[in-house]
């Protein structure tokens, strides 16, 4: 009934909250350490590749046919495994 929706809604709203937090933390830290990430093009990747996976997150969400759920799903875990290539190799893949 209504407490599962509930539910959802409130894992929705704070998966959203931690990866804007998440977001958010990274360009204060940029800012304190003085890194401009067009000179790093590894975290100017990852920015985008975060912003890039919440975005898919959302339009994920937003899917009624489980086909296209999946779809969305297997891309933005796509993109989760590209953050941590990024993460540990801090070579740039795309840009």
């Amino acid at each position: 009934g209504s407490g599962a929706i509930a539910k959802n809604k409130v894992v929705f709203i704070g998966s959203h909250a931690t990866d804007t937090f998440l977001l958010i933390s990274a360009i204060v830290l940029m800012a304190i350490a003085k890194i401009n990430p067009l000179e790093q093009m590894w975290l100017l990747e990852k920015i985008i590749l975060v912003i890039a996976y919440i975005a898919f997150g959302v339009i994920a969400s937003k899917q009624k046919a489980i086909a296209a759920k999946l779809v969305f799903l297997i891309i933005t875990t796509g993109v989760i495994a590209l953050i941590g290539k990024l993460a540990v190799t801090k070579t740039a893949l795309l840009l």
